[in-house]
């Protein structure tokens, strides 16, 4: 029997979430499809998944204008917001995003920590 009550998958999505074309970019359930602006705002979501879907997904549109507020994201409360904010960040490649990527080095999780590395390793190549 098929259970009728569909439940929220709390598996971040940042490295699974295929880019949309940003000229076919429209509102949308999907975090592939959504405005940067909309991505934006849903970084202050109550829900870390939703905030976590949203930093993958700007990493995936490699805007300039997510560099601040995913910076931002990389002090959020949640890991899973703070690994998609790190991956993202190195996605985008922004010089601008290296002090916080550096300061997340030392965060209190590895894998936040890992991605911040492999971030750095993209925008500076080394």
């Amino acid at each position: 029997m098929v259970s009728k009550n569909k439940q929220k998958s709390k598996v971040p999505v940042h490295d699974t979430v295929k880019p949309a074309p940003m000229e076919t970019v429209v509102p949308s359930d999907n975090p592939s499809e959504k405005s940067v602006d909309q991505l934006i705002q849903e970084l202050n979501d109550p829900d870390e998944i939703i905030r976590s879907s949203a930093a993958g997904a700007l990493g995936h549109c490699k805007s300039e204008k997510a560099v601040e507020p995913l910076i931002h994201a990389l002090k959020d409360n949640h890991p899973y917001v703070r690994h998609g904010a790190a991956w993202a960040l190195g996605e985008i490649k922004s010089e601008t995003a290296v002090d916080a990527l550096r300061l997340a080095l030392n965060d209190e999780d590895e894998i936040t920590r890992g991605k911040a590395a492999e971030a750095l390793v993209k925008i500076q190549g080394n």
